[in-house]
């Protein structure tokens, strides 16, 4: 089931990978990753900031987002710079909640 989430994310305009990582950072789920990718600096913002959902780190090759599930899992999606960041957000917003719901 995780894995269609991250395939419908996967197929929108302007994603190149999506993740889905552990409580320990691990990876459980992983999709069109175009090579290992070290998401600890991610964890540690997430980890900071116990009150923000969402972490955004922008570069010139690309986008990182992080959102922060249940029981301490973290859905990460690697975006072009160039994407539409505000439909993508609806998107990860859905996205979310259906990881969520799996969750519980």
């Amino acid at each position: 089931m995780e894995q269609r989430i991250l395939a419908e994310l996967l197929n929108s305009s302007g994603v190149v990978s999506a993740h889905l990582l552990d409580e320990n950072g691990l990876v459980m789920e992983n999709l069109n990753s175009e090579h290992s990718q070290n998401y600890s600096s991610l964890i540690a913002v997430m980890s900071n900031s116990d009150e923000s959902q969402s972490v955004t780190i922008t570069s010139q090759n690309a986008i990182l987002i992080g959102n922060r599930l249940e029981q301490n899992y973290l859905l990460v999606v690697r975006l072009q710079s160039s994407c539409n960041l505000g439909a993508i957000r609806k998107l990860l917003s859905k996205a979310v909640a259906e990881l969520n719901a799996l969750r519980q």
